[in-house]
């Protein structure tokens, strides 16, 4: 019961990371010298929605893996963070916690100035993403084979 929670968890995460990659793969930096459209104006707003729903789900994924493997579930994000780290799945605590606040200045930034940065700062970061969900299929899949093994 719990493995298909987190098979179904896991496929949620890879379809917001295959959706974010495409976004990626068109990126363009933001130009503050160009008058945007609304209709050009909806690359970025998927980029940035992308990029919100994947590190989201991502965490969301976290607090499912936790309890799955350790059957309890941490207090905080810094907490859980640091039990990611401690199997291997995230590198740093500190992009997860910038990905979130990453979030709050994305709904909060109009100066073409400032959204230049950010749009660059979701393509630069979007690669960590990518990576952290490469690192739980690795986890997923030797733990496969620990239980694989350990049933013969």
């Amino acid at each position: 019961m719990q493995k298909d929670l987190i098979s179904n968890q896991l496929s949620d995460v890879e379809k917001t990371k295959t959706l974010l990659q495409a976004s990626v793969k068109k990126y363009a930096p933001f130009d503050t010298e160009h008058i945007y459209t609304p209709d050009e104006l909806e690359y970025y707003d998927s980029l940035s929605f992308r990029f919100e729903k994947c590190v989201e789900i991502t965490i969301n994924f976290f607090r499912s893996l936790e309890l799955f493997i350790f059957a309890k579930q941490s207090e905080t994000l810094r907490d859980r963070l640091l039990v990611m780290q401690k199997i291997d799945i995230i590198e740093d605590i500190d992009f997860w916690v910038e990905a979130r606040l990453l979030r709050n200045q994305i709904a909060h930034t109009y100066l073409s100035e400032d959204l230049e940065d950010v749009y660059q700062e979701i393509h630069d970061s979007s690669q960590e993403l990518f990576n952290t969900i490469a690192r739980i299929k690795d986890y997923l899949a030797k733990q496969a084979q620990k239980e694989e093994d350990a049933q013969k």
